[in-house]
């Protein structure tokens, strides 16, 4: 399932998570609220039902101004500068 993603020594622990903190921050919080949204209905959904969720959770995320940013930051070949919730 992937659930460590890295290991740090102590010393730069805190460093590390404050790095990752940042680049969480600025990413497209709307969507990383959208994911966290459709993880916790699968617990209880059925299959049929968890997949119109999520079909209606990636409309949304698509519709975003967040979604039409990374696309043209991508095009600019530049760091996308999201606006979030």
């Amino acid at each position: 399932m992937g659930l460590v993603y890295k290991v740090f020594e102590d010393a730069g622990f805190m460093g590390e998570v404050m790095t990752m903190a940042r680049r969480f921050a600025a990413g497209p919080t709307m969507t990383y609220r959208l994911i966290k949204q459709a993880a916790q209905a699968s617990e209880g959904n059925d299959l049929k039902t968890q997949l119109a969720l999520e079909a209606n959770l990636q409309r949304k995320a698509g519709a975003s101004e967040d979604a039409t940013e990374g696309v043209a930051a991508f095009r600019e070949k530049r760091a996308p500068r999201y606006k979030g919730c």
